[in-house]
């Protein structure tokens, strides 16, 4: 059994049904919410997403940790509580700038480099409009840049191109001028 099939099944056994009744709850199929529960199936994200939900738990949780069912009984909070003993990490890294905590539902990102941190302290201090334009800015300049995934390159076009299109627009052109007869 996989990760999934058993949190499938803890969160199950949490809501005190049957594998019939959650299946028609889903709006799925018994044998195929069966199969996604026996692991020999995958589900599609918009039920693991309805799964996520019904067990109060993040949909990273949900695939990457096991749960108890004691666990169950506190679901995950937007906020973790204030207390002395470190939260846990269960999934993420420094390396991609994000770390999930045990009984949280959002992700953390995280920076240790000080020009992030830098810039997030300045972005914080910001009021929201500020921080909507800056936003704005920073997506234009993001998407235009040369460097950028986004940004499409200008087609280089042949001097043979180049030039049959200029002829087609000077064709065009001198169509649209009206003749002149000059009478001697």
């Amino acid at each position: 059994m996989t990760v999934l099939s058993e949190n499938l099944k803890t969160i199950r056994k949490n809501l005190k049904c049957t594998q019939g009744v959650l299946s028609e709850v889903l709006g799925i199929g018994f044998r195929t919410y069966v199969r996604y529960e026996a692991g020999e199936r995958d589900a599609p994200v918009s039920l693991l997403i309805k799964m996520a939900r019904l067990g109060g738990l993040s949909l990273d949780r949900l695939l990457t940790t096991k749960v108890l069912l004691e666990e169950l009984h506190s679901p995950d909070k937007k906020i973790l509580p204030k207390s002395k003993v470190p939260p846990e990490v269960i999934c993420g890294s420094l390396e991609e700038g994000r770390l999930m905590f045990k009984g949280q539902l959002d992700d953390n990102l995280i920076s240790t480099k000080k020009e992030e941190q830098k810039l997030l302290m300045l972005f914080r201090k910001l009021n929201t409009s500020n921080q909507k334009k800056f936003l704005t800015d920073v997506e234009w300049v993001y998407t235009n840049s040369k460097n950028s995934l986004r940004y499409k390159k200008p087609k280089k076009i042949s001097r043979k191109q180049e030039k049959a299109k200029t002829a087609i627009k000077l064709r065009k052109l001198t169509k649209s001028i009206k003749k002149m007869t000059v009478r001697g």
